[in-house]
């Protein structure tokens, strides 16, 4: 309003029709020029609003050092404070609920092992010996977890703890031959750990068409780890594969499936999903192959149980996903046996991994590859994935912050269009 007043005292003067238009032109030139500061301004002070609410990149920055390839202590010291696990951390804190934050950890008993906080045991839905609780719907704060293929007759296959090779060459090498010889992909969860001391069995896992995924880096039970260890857990074993193999996976496995609310919402938060197995009452798939209880029958004892699979009319309408370990030798020996009786059984099941039964990507999006002397990297983006894969909803503290730099120079445009028509 103040310029039209200005151009109605004008006309109010008497001033020639030229001597108007000079003071009009002049004034209008010198709008722009403030109404152009403002919209860099603004488009400025967007970008950094949203550079505090982006996502961590994917991949991830390139650590100072990798955790040391143990599982017998935490990640710790220095390792959490590198950009890698400050960067995505700091995101995590702005977009998780604080009372998911909050949850208390479980205590550990022995490395795999754990006694949760009884007060959470059914609100913070965790999943545990005493309680196999799980969440089967997306909610504001985490993905649902992945339980089963939702097709008839499919099986996610998996295999945790990998790449590892025995001595005598068992382990990993040996579940890739079989596999071969059935003509099946599998999902390999594997260890950062794994993956430091046998990245070749990582390579050649993923360069025979199986899908790789995150298992953490050191297999500690999730839920005893504070929040910013739960965050260098992935990211590192994240950026090691990625090193590795040049892709970024999609899916988390917590080790021993020990998961509540506070490490959903983290996992989800940074861009994953959490896949367990089935473990409904009528189609339980573990094999049980790492109990020692179990492992005294031999090979023979556990094969038999898992053949029942083959045949279980059960799951010709219902899917499920298997939990297998190919980092033992008795494991290894196991999956192999599993494999071989698979192939002659003629089964109605169809062996998949996790993505092809959800029919999703195994990894996050990475586009416009360069390449850098002999290594391929990946140029990161900020194009939205093509999966179903999204990150939790950030907390009511962050809500409503809807505002982008396209609208802004919008609103400018607008503003000075109408200024110079009044």
């Amino acid at each position: 309003m103040a310029h039209l007043q200005i151009r109605n005292d004008l006309h109010g003067t008497g001033l020639s029709t030229m001597a108007k238009k000079n003071v009009n032109f002049y004034f209008l030139y010198h709008l722009s020029q403030v109404m152009h500061f403002l919209a860099v301004s603004a488009v400025a002070a967007a970008s950094v609003f949203m550079s505090v609410n982006a996502q961590p990149p994917t991949p991830p920055p390139k650590p100072a050092a990798f955790p040391p390839a143990t599982q017998l202590q935490y990640i710790s010291g220095s390792y959490l404070t590198d950009p890698l696990v400050v960067t995505a951390y700091d995101y995590v804190v702005k977009t998780v609920r604080a009372d998911l934050l909050n949850l208390q950890p479980s205590f550990q008993n022995d490395f795999g092992n754990v006694t949760y906080p009884t007060a959470q045991i059914t609100s913070a839905c965790h999943w545990g010996i005493e309680n196999q609780c799980t969440r089967a719907a997306d909610t504001a704060d985490f993905k649902a977890d992945v339980l089963t293929c939702p097709g008839a007759a499919q099986w996610g296959l998996t295999y945790d703890d990998g790449p590892v090779v025995n001595t005598g060459g068992s382990g990993t090498p040996e579940v890739l031959t079989a596999l071969q010889s059935a003509n099946l992909k599998a999902t390999f969860f594997v260890l950062g750990v794994s993956t430091s001391l046998f990245p070749a069995q990582l390579k050649a896992a993923y360069a025979a068409g199986h899908d790789i995924a995150i298992h953490t880096w050191t297999h500690r039970p999730m839920t005893n780890l504070t929040n910013i260890q739960l965050v260098a857990e992935l990211k590192y074993t994240e950026r090691l594969i990625y090193e590795t193999i040049g892709v970024v996976p999609a899916f988390v496995r917590p080790p021993y499936g020990d998961i509540d609310d506070r490490v959903r919402a983290i996992i989800s938060a940074l861009g994953y999903r959490t896949v367990i197995w089935t473990t409904a009452p009528d189609i339980i798939r573990d094999t049980q192959d790492t109990i020692t209880a179990y492992q005294t029958g031999g090979v023979s004892a556990l094969l038999a149980n898992v053949t029942k699979w083959f045949t279980d009319t059960t799951t010709q309408n219902r899917g499920f996903i298997s939990l297998e370990h190919d980092a033992f030798n008795f494991t290894a020996s196991l999956a192999v046996a599993i494999l071989n009786a698979f192939k002659t059984s003629n089964s109605f099941l169809k062996p998949m991994p996790i993505a092809t039964c959800l029919s999703v990507s195994p990894y996050k999006t990475i586009a416009n590859a360069t390449t850098n002397g002999t290594s391929t990297v990946p140029v990161i983006t900020t194009s939205v994935s093509t999966t179903t894969i999204t990150t939790a909803k950030p907390s009511s503290t962050n809500s409503g912050n809807h505002i982008t730099v396209s609208k802004i120079v919008a609103l400018i445009a607008v503003f000075v269009a109408l200024m110079t028509l009044a």
